[in-house]
C-alpha cells in the first residue's frame, strides 16, 4: 500500500481513519507533518462551522478532546451557556421536556428535597419566574397523576395566583376557580355520601365537565408561556 509506512506514523499522532489518512498523504505526497496540519486545519474548520468559534477556541477544545467532534462541541457549549441554554438548545423540538429538566436542574441547584411533589410554600424565596415554572410544572403533572377534579385542589390558590400574575392566564385561572367551587358545592349537597358517590356526580356535571373543558383547552397556552418566561428570563435559571 503506498504511503502504508506513513500512514502509520500519520495514525500514531492523532485518531484519523485510513482512508482519510491516505487522501491527505496522497495530497502531501507522503509527507505526515503536512498531513497533520491538514487534519488538524480541517478539524478546526468542521468545529468553526458547526459552533461559530474563533480558530483558537476551536483548537484549544479539539486538542483537549483528541478530536472527538462531539466532545469538543458540547466543551465548547459548556463554556459559552448556562446549562438551561444548553437544554433549550437540545431540545427545542420539544417544550414539556425542555421544562421538565430545566426544573430537575433548578431543584438539584437548589438542593431541594422533594417528598414526591414539591414543599411550594417553602420556595417562595426564588426568583418569580423560576417559582412560577416550579409551580406550574409540578401542577400539571399533578394533573396528569391525579386526574383534573383532584388537581383543582392542588395548592389552588398558589397555583391560580400564578396562572394570573405572571403567566397572564385569567382564563385559565378562571375554569379552576371555578371548577373548585362548583366541585365544593357539589360536596356540600351529597355530604354523607361515599367518596365514589361524590366522585362521580362531580364528573358528570355538566358545569364542572364545562370548566374542566376550560382548562385542557388552555393547557397548552401553560406550557407555551412557561417556556416564554424561561427563554425570557434565562439568567435567573441553572
Amino acid at each position: 500500500m503506498l504511503h502504508k509506512e506513513s500512514l502509520a506514523l500519520l495514525r500514531q499522532q492523532i485518531p484519523i481513519g485510513a482512508r482519510h489518512g491516505l487522501n491527505l498523504l496522497n495530497h502531501t505526497n507522503g509527507n505526515v507533518e503536512q498531513a497533520r496540519r491538514l487534519f488538524e486545519a480541517e478539524m478546526v474548520q468542521v468545529i468553526i462551522n458547526k459552533t461559530a468559534v474563533s480558530p483558537e477556541i476551536a483548537r484549544k477544545h479539539l486538542t483537549i478532546h483528541n478530536y472527538d467532534i462531539a466532545e469538543t462541541i458540547s466543551s465548547i457549549d459548556g463554556e459559552r451557556f448556562t446549562l438551561s441554554q444548553r437544554i433549550l438548545k437540545k431540545t427545542k423540538n420539544n417544550k414539556e421536556e425542555a421544562l421538565t429538566l430545566i426544573v430537575q436542574s433548578i431543584e438539584s441547584t437548589e438542593n431541594i428535597q422533594r417528598k414526591f411533589w414539591l414543599p411550594l410554600e417553602e420556595l417562595g424565596y426564588l426568583p418569580p419566574p423560576v417559582y412560577c415554572l416550579l409551580v406550574l410544572h409540578d401542577f400539571l403533572s399533578y394533573e396528569d397523576w391525579e386526574g383534573f377534579s383532584s388537581a383543582i385542589y392542588f395548592h389552588p390558590d398558589i397555583v391560580v395566583s400564578q396562572l394570573e400574575t405572571v403567566l397572564n392566564l385569567a382564563q385559565v385561572a378562571g375554569h379552576l376557580r371555578a371548577a373548585r367551587k362548583r366541585s365544593d358545592e357539589i360536596h356540600q349537597q351529597y355530604k354523607g355520601q361515599t367518596e365514589s358517590v361524590i366522585a362521580n356526580k362531580v364528573a358528570v356535571d355538566a358545569e364542572f365537565s364545562q370548566h374542566e373543558s376550560g382548562f385542557v383547552a388552555g393547557r397548552s397556552l401553560i406550557v407555551d408561556r412557561l417556556y416564554n418566561v424561561v427563554v425570557d428570563n434565562i439568567g435567573l435559571f441553572p
